[in-house]
């Protein structure tokens, strides 16, 4: 497939471009500034503002599906996801393109949806530190609910750089104090691509337990 992949120079967003290529796939990389990639025949570069409809349509000609890695962490706006999905998702509809499967934190809520007690108790303490990542998250999980796409949204825990391990995807969340390497969460993001189990849903991703010796 030719896969449009934005916040394509974040961290879990080379590993994903990567993986895509080494799959066979072709990509076309919506970067803001450097791409830190090696060429290759497989491999586009887009250069764009998430803000801008134009540059959005630019990245999504000729896609197939559409993965999202995208996040407001260190960014002065914090509206990144919820911006860029405005434009994205309206012009996946005006091309016909179906698929996309996007990231999000964890504590982000889906409309109607509702948290157990500890993970709303979780929810509301990362409003407090957090509140304007939080909410973008969840602005992007309507836009996204609204539409008429296929779309699956992976909530993840706290990233680290370990080694990729095994993943569960849930319908809750975990302990806000769980963990998982960006390794895993760029090789589940790429599973969803063709995994039709999660349609039109929000799951979270966890790490797999390694069993007890």
């Amino acid at each position: 497939m030719n896969i449009t992949v934005f916040g394509a120079s974040g961290k879990v967003g080379q590993l994903v471009v990567k993986r895509l290529i080494d799959q066979g796939h072709s990509v076309q990389a919506f970067v803001h500034g450097t791409a830190p990639f090696a060429e290759s025949d497989q491999l586009t570069i887009v250069k764009g503002d998430v803000h801008s409809a134009e540059d959005i349509a630019r990245a999504l000609h000729g896609a197939d599906a559409v993965i999202s890695c995208l996040g407001s962490w260190r960014t002065p706006t914090k509206d990144i996801l919820s911006s860029a999905m405005r434009h994205i998702a309206p012009e996946m509809q005006r091309r016909g393109i179906k698929r996309i499967v996007s990231l999000t934190g964890a504590a982000a809520r889906a409309p109607h949806e509702q948290f157990r007690l500890r993970d709303r108790l979780n929810r509301r303490l990362l409003m407090l530190a957090a509140r304007d990542i939080l909410v973008d998250g969840e602005e992007h999980l309507r836009l996204l609910a609204e539409s008429d796409l296929d779309w699956t949204v992976l909530r993840s825990p706290v990233m680290s750089n370990r080694a990729a391990s095994g993943y569960r995807l849930r319908d809750v969340p975990g302990s806000p104090f769980e963990t998982i390497s960006r390794q895993t969460v760029a090789t589940a993001m790429v599973d969803q691509l063709e995994d039709k189990g999660h349609l039109c849903s929000a799951v979270q991703l966890r790490p797999r337990r390694q069993p007890r010796t």
